[in-house]
């Protein structure tokens, strides 16, 4: 409409320019040319612009109607979720004697790289428990001394390991507040720096033994076994 009236206009004043008398016909005959050219390029550029803004106007119809994608959040299942194994097989972890260790419970393996010492959770814990029994002091404090005798200021990581009775969440629950209890015990109790100590719990999802005999039957000592608290030494170069 912009380019219409414009045009319009034009013609009008160069209309006027023309009936002046003082022009004369060749005069009349150049604005006549001139008028025509113009003319014609504001009808190019108008048809141009209509056929742009109806191409543009046609394409937004065509364009599909998107709706925004709800992602569809889905119960995690603990049965999908594959832990890494974490086992140290006697042959690759062949089992040692520590002359701070004393009491026959504790199991103690090491190669070149590690040492692990493992005590069964019966020894530290109560049943379903998180909290350190009196009777447990004594052990602990023979596994402290040999991990501050032999590895100072060394990194180490104590794993807890349940049975499989009871819920998955809840024994993976249990062992986490187990390993969190013998950390805070070892740093201060034991003295070893806090900053050196990691942790993590792996509930039922790590036995070494079968929870069930193969007619589906309890298995009490496997179960047992498989009640650990295992504490990870990583061996210094002047260590091995």
């Amino acid at each position: 409409m912009i380019l219409y009236d414009f045009s319009e206009r034009y013609c009008l004043l160069i209309e006027y320019m023309l009936d002046k008398k003082s022009q004369n016909s060749s005069t009349r005959k150049m604005h006549s040319l001139r008028f025509l050219l113009c003319l014609l390029a504001i009808t190019f550029i108008s048809v141009s612009c209509n056929f742009i803004l109806r191409a543009t106007a046609k394409s937004e119809d065509n364009l599909p109607n998107v709706q925004p994608s709800t992602t569809e959040v889905q119960e995690f299942k603990a049965s999908e979720f594959v832990t890494p194994s974490v086992k140290f097989p006697e042959n690759t972890f062949p089992q040692v004697k520590f002359s701070e260790i004393g009491c026959e419970q504790i199991y103690v393996q090491e190669n070149k790289y590690l040492t692990i010492i493992t005590l069964p959770a019966d020894l530290v814990f109560d049943s379903g428990e998180d909290k350190i029994r009196p009777e447990a002091e004594k052990a602990l404090r023979q596994v402290n001394q040999a991990i501050t005798n032999r590895y100072p200021d060394t990194w180490l990581q104590i794993l807890g390991h349940t049975d499989s009775v009871g819920n998955k969440i809840d024994n993976l629950k249990l062992s986490e507040q187990r390993v969190t209890t013998l950390q805070r015990w070892l740093s201060e109790k034991g003295g070893v720096k806090i900053s050196l100590i990691t942790k993590e719990g792996y509930g039922e999802t790590q036995p070494i033994a079968p929870n069930t005999n193969s007619d589906g039957s309890d298995n009490p000592k496997g179960r047992q076994k498989n009640r650990r608290i295992e504490i990870v030494v990583q061996k210094q170069a002047n260590q091995v």
